[in-house]
């Protein structure tokens, strides 16, 4: 037998009107002033990062990213990416059933387990060379700090203490078995970090880069984002990787 509903609930038949009062009805004194040259700056983990299929790659997908582009700003709003074998870091879930698809169809029999496992190794191994030993192991140059400063798996403490220069990444180890890139989480946040810098080279954390991009005033001098960062599609086919 259920229960009898409290007196204190009112079942009301018409639905609640809209609240389309962005202050809800309370005033709240601003203290901004001037024009800020970076109309957008956000901080945060995963998500702002633009953590998906459990890797960072799509950051043109970001929350971040996607408010730049409503607002007319993407062409000027920076933000890391993570490009290379495999499509993100540390390893794309996606990207590897869709390349395991590509070599056994939808549905992988009995006796395709022991290749399946291989090519899935293969795949994973060109993933870990890449970020461990090639290109992926060294941040990439930026034209200034990034707008979209967020680091996956980060909090608050670590935003107020690592930088670039204090945030240590041991070598890896070429382990056989686990294939899975080393310090995964300290290379992403590496490549988001080593933008943040002020005008004499410091080191900034996380939110001391947010800052040093709040604190600059008057017309926006940002130079439009890379070419690379603006041509990728949401519909584009993901990197044929069947030469592995």
């Amino acid at each position: 037998m259920s229960e009898p509903i409290p007196d204190e609930i009112d079942f009301r038949r018409p639905p609640r009107k809209s609240v389309t009062d962005s202050t809800l009805g309370k005033q709240v004194e601003r203290l901004a002033t001037g024009t800020p040259r970076h109309r957008l700056v956000a901080v945060g983990d995963s998500l702002t990062h633009g953590f998906q299929s459990g890797a960072i790659f799509n950051t043109a997908l970001s929350c971040p990213a996607i408010v730049a582009y409503e607002l007319g700003w993407l062409e000027h709003f920076r933000y890391p990416v993570y490009d290379g074998p495999g499509d993100g870091l540390p390893v794309n879930i996606e990207s590897l059933l869709r390349h395991l698809e590509m070599h056994f169809g939808d549905k992988i029999d009995w006796w395709e387990l022991a290749s399946a496992a291989n090519e899935a190794r293969k795949f994973t191994g060109a993933v870990e060379d890449y970020w461990e030993r090639g290109a992926g192991s060294q941040p990439p140059q930026s034209e200034g700090i990034y707008h979209n400063l967020g680091i996956y798996g980060w909090d608050l403490r670590d935003a107020m203490h690592w930088t670039a220069e204090n945030l240590e990444i041991p070598p890896p180890k070429n382990n056989l078995l686990n294939q899975i890139p080393e310090n995964s989480n300290e290379r992403a946040a590496r490549h988001v970090l080593a933008s943040a810098r002020d005008s004499s080279g410091r080191a900034l954390t996380q939110l001391g880069g947010a800052a040093q991009l709040g604190a600059l005033k008057g017309p926006s001098r940002t130079a439009p984002a890379t070419a690379s960062r603006l041509s990728w599609s949401p519909w584009a086919p993901t990197t044929p990787w069947a030469a592995w």
